[in-house]
C-alpha cells in the first residue's frame, strides 16, 4: 500500500494535474456533445415526472448488457411511485423520490451525506443500476441544472451544489484503459473515483468536468491485438456520436491528438 501511495502523489498527481488543464481548455466540446443528448432525453417530454422517467430509462440503458429482469422492479417502483416524481421540484425532493426505487433491504444512512452522494446512493442500490449508471444519472441532472448551454432544458429549482459533494465520475472500460497507460492498471469505479477525489483536482464551473475522459477516450482508442487497445484517433466513433459538432472535427483532432500524447507520454 505504501508504494501505491507514492505513485499517486509523485507520479499519478502529475499526469492527473496536466490531463485535467487539458479538460478544462477543451469543456466546450463535450458539452455540446451532451447538450445534443440531453435534448434528446429531456425536450420531448411534457411534465417533470416524464422527464425523470426518461433520463432513468435512458441511462440504464447504457449498459452495455441491460437485464431487463433485473431491472424489471425499479420500472415497477417508478410506475407506482410516479406521482411522487411528478411533483418532484428540487434536488431534495428528487432525492426523496430516487430512494423510493431502492431495494427494500436498503439500510439509508442520513448523517451529514451530501444531497447528491444520496442520490446516487439511492439509485446504486436500485435493481439493475449500480454505481455506474446511478452516476450517469446524476452528472445529468447536474449538467442540465448547472452548465449554461442546457438552460432551456431545465424543470427543477432551487439548484445547488455542496462544495463537500465530490461528484462520482461514470467510470467504465474507456476511463479504466486511460488509468492504466497513466500507470494505475487494473483500477476499477470505486479505486478511480477515489483517486480523482485524493487529487482534489476540481472545477467549480463544471463539478463533472472529469467525465470528459470518456468523450476523449472515446475518441482515441482503438482495439488493439487480442483484447488491448491502443491509444489512436478514431473518428469513426467520433462520428457515431449523435449531435457530435462534426464541423469542430479540425479542432477537436487536434485536441484529441494533444490527449493521446498526455496520456502515451504519460506511460
Amino acid at each position: 500500500m505504501r508504494g501505491r501511495k507514492e505513485i499517486l502523489t509523485d507520479v499519478l498527481r502529475s499526469r492527473l494535474n496536466k490531463i485535467f488543464e487539458f479538460l478544462i481548455r477543451n469543456r466546450h466540446f463535450n458539452e455540446e456533445v451532451q447538450h445534443a443528448a440531453y435534448r434528446q432525453d429531456v425536450l420531448p417530454w411534457p411534465d417533470t415526472g416524464s422527464k425523470l422517467w426518461s433520463l432513468l430509462h435512458s441511462k440504464a440503458h447504457t449498459q452495455s448488457s441491460p437485464k431487463l429482469d433485473v431491472l424489471m422492479p425499479t420500472w415497477k417502483k417508478l410506475h407506482d411511485n410516479y406521482e411522487a416524481f411528478k411533483t418532484v421540484r428540487s434536488p431534495g425532493e428528487l432525492n426523496e423520490a430516487l430512494w423510493m426505487l431502492a431495494k427494500p433491504d436498503t439500510v439509508r444512512d442520513r448523517v451529514n451525506r451530501p444531497i447528491f452522494e444520496e442520490m446516487w446512493t439511492a439509485l446504486d442500490k436500485a435493481a439493475g443500476f449500480g454505481g455506474k449508471t446511478a452516476a450517469l444519472f446524476v452528472k445529468s441532472i447536474v449538467e442540465i441544472h448547472t452548465l449554461p448551454i442546457n438552460r432551456d432544458l431545465r424543470f427543477l429549482s432551487d439548484f445547488s451544489i455542496d462544495p463537500r459533494d465530490r461528484l462520482k465520475i461514470p467510470v467504465d472500460t474507456v476511463i479504466e484503459h486511460i488509468f492504466g497507460c497513466l500507470g494505475a492498471p487494473k483500477e476499477n469505479f470505486t479505486s478511480i473515483n477515489t483517486l480523482i477525489a485524493q487529487s482534489e483536482l476540481a472545477f467549480a464551473e463544471r463539478p463533472t468536468l472529469w467525465d470528459d475522459l470518456w468523450f476523449w477516450g472515446f475518441i482515441t482508442q482503438m482495439s488493439g491485438k487480442g483484447t488491448g487497445r491502443i491509444n489512436n484517433i478514431n473518428e469513426p466513433k467520433f462520428r457515431s456520436i449523435l449531435g457530435a459538432p462534426v464541423d469542430s472535427w479540425e479542432q477537436i483532432s487536434a485536441a484529441a491528438e494533444e490527449f493521446c500524447q498526455l496520456v502515451q507520454t504519460a506511460v
